[in-house]
């Protein structure tokens, strides 16, 4: 059975968190249709399914809610229609109302809806925190959103698995949440237990992602010190049955005849990390693992990886030589003086 539901969407990033959303259903097979989108909400249907997987892997999703009702902000009676849909539910013992204005929409018709409701009526920090369900109402353009409240992300969610609180730490890192949209932008399966590789896998931070959400991982690194920093925090996070950790280069030769589901990884660029080996140029850093990404990945598979914007027509060329289609390109600036390119590319 299918119903409507509505999620919110991380602002910050909204291509990079709609492309996540899509690829979290995607991955796990589930049917959706997309029904409306405004702003950084989109109402969808699908399977209850849907919701569970998306509490448990995406990164970039702020909530998820039941859907309810659509009210347009420009009728006269927008606040009698809002209060004849909650009242009912807002009078019952286990619910309380939530009142946002997103952008400061609706600031003057959120102050007037609170006050039909009743303070008493309305969610608190100590109410959620003992179970009581909310009834959210979010006012954005020209319109309120209505939603039962099911999932609302935490920054306390990811603090234990930030980098300076791992067991391990090297400068440079990825921090989890961003760690976690690439491992979902690769489209690999938690309900089948896929495998994932990391060829650069620093300190670890993307397997660990991916264990939490029941992926298995091969992580791999040339520098030795950082092999041995992943196995610390592979350990420190119990992950060690999901984890294969290896010690090889660019060149993946370590792997063999080994075939894996999506490639998920963050090549070194930055000012902590400059490429080890023969040739010691990004580009030719880059053109290797592309290469050899190409005879370790499933035939219809995907991998993710970012790079600096400067080196993207380059990349685009070199993708195209080694017969990968570029599916999509992602802008994230990191810093004043980097902005890198997310890419998002299928083997053919």
């Amino acid at each position: 059975m299918t119903r409507l539901y509505i999620v919110r969407l991380s602002h910050e990033n909204y291509s990079l968190a709609f492309s996540e959303f899509k690829s979290i259903l995607y991955s796990e097979e589930i049917p959706f249709n997309l029904e409306l989108k405004i702003d950084e909400f989109i109402v969808f249907e699908s399977p209850r399914l849907a919701i569970d997987i998306l509490m448990k892997r995406a990164g970039l999703v702020l909530e998820l809610g039941e859907f309810m009702d659509i009210i347009s902000t420009d009728s006269e009676k927008a606040i009698d229609e809002i209060i004849t849909i909650v009242k009912d539910i807002s009078n019952k013992d286990n619910n309380c109302v939530e009142v946002d204005s997103i952008k400061s929409f609706g600031k003057q018709l959120s102050k007037s809806v609170v006050e039909r409701i009743g303070i008493k009526n309305i969610c608190t920090r100590k109410k959620i925190a003992l179970g009581v369900n909310a009834i959210k109402i979010s006012f954005i353009a020209n319109v309120a959103l209505v939603y039962r409240m099911m999932y609302r992300r935490r920054r306390k969610m990811y603090e234990n698995r930030e980098p300076h609180r791992r067991p391990s730490y090297r400068p440079g890192t990825m921090k989890p949440i961003l760690a976690r949209v690439f491992v979902n932008l690769s489209k690999v399966s938690t309900l089948k237990h896929e495998l994932i590789l990391d060829p650069f896998c620093g300190v670890g931070g993307f397997a660990i992602e991916a264990c939490i959400m029941g992926l298995k991982t091969i992580c791999s690194d040339i520098d030795k010190a950082m092999v041995s920093s992943t196995m610390l925090n592979i350990e420190g996070f119990s992950c060690t049955p999901f984890v294969d950790i290896v010690q090889m280069d660019a060149e993946l030769q370590g792997l063999a005849s080994s075939r894996v589901d999506g490639i998920a990884t963050d090549p070194p660029y930055g000012i902590q990390s400059t490429p080890r080996g023969g040739d010691r140029s990004l580009e030719n850093l880059l053109t290797k693992f592309i290469d050899n990404s190409y005879n370790v990945l499933k035939r219809g598979r995907y991998m993710v990886f970012a790079i600096p914007i400067q080196l993207s027509r380059k990349i685009d060329n070199i993708l195209k030589e080694f017969n990968f289609e570029i599916t999509e390109k992602h802008l994230d600036k990191v810093h004043s003086s980097l902005t890198r390119v997310i890419y998002v590319v299928k083997k053919i």
